[in-house]
């Protein structure tokens, strides 16, 4: 019977360490995405020129946008 319970614990520990790897796995892919994200945003704030018409207007609002929704995501 001990022996039983042996495997039965050693086939438990195999299920708990596969299932952490696997959120191991979801984090590192997130992190990824979002260090990807913020790196996108950052090199648009690099190139940030005061706006002269509506046009440029706009693409500052759709880069402020992005940048706070950037920043949403990280908490």
């Amino acid at each position: 019977m001990e022996h039983k319970e042996k495997i039965q614990d050693l086939k438990e520990s195999i299920q708990k360490l596969n299932q952490l790897s696997s959120e191991e796995k979801t984090n590192l892919l997130e992190s990824i995405e979002m260090l990807w994200l913020n790196a996108s945003v950052r090199k648009k704030k690099k190139d940030i020129v005061l706006p002269d018409d509506s046009n440029e207007n706009i693409l500052r609002i759709r880069q402020l946008l992005a940048a706070a929704w950037s920043e949403d995501l990280k908490e």
